[in-house]
């Protein structure tokens, strides 16, 4: 061990965060940016294990979210409440908020960026679905925030 905190070294560090990073979408350098701790010491991390609790039951629970609601067809996702659908800025707020390009965000929804960025400069709005899906998981990114 490390530093106080640290777990002994375990290869399910590794796969931990590698998975956790495809699911939620994220390159290193934003998990990085997102938690708190160097890129460096993610590394290290994946190399050598000793990933620090708070970290891992922080990616655990954003994993959970993304594994949850994986695209706006997921039958987890169903369209309703109150708010209206989002329109440009309410995507980029949470593109600010979750942490994905507006190229990713477009490939998620199954559609190029150029013309996503059209529709919503245009003043149209996301359909409920997509809406709501987004929504779902702007909540769990502001539910759990870095370690």
């Amino acid at each position: 061990m490390d530093k106080p905190g640290e777990r002994p070294v375990s290869h399910g560090d590794a796969v931990l965060i590698g998975t956790a990073l495809m699911r939620i979408g994220w390159p290193l350098q934003q998990l990085s940016r997102r938690s708190g701790y160097g890129r460096h010491e993610i590394t290290r991390w994946m190399r050598q294990g000793g990933m620090p609790e708070p970290f891992r039951a922080w990616l655990i629970a954003l994993q959970a979210v993304h594994v949850r609601y994986p695209s706006p067809l997921a039958i987890t996702v169903r369209p309703g409440g109150n708010r209206p659908p989002l329109g440009r800025w309410g995507v980029l707020r949470i593109q600010l908020v979750i942490g994905w390009s507006e190229r990713q965000l477009a490939g998620y929804l199954g559609e190029h960026r150029t013309a996503l960025r059209r529709r919503l400069d245009a003043g149209e709005t996301l359909n409920a679905r997509e809406s709501r899906w987004l929504e779902l998981l702007e909540d769990g990114h502001r539910l759990y925030p870095r370690p």
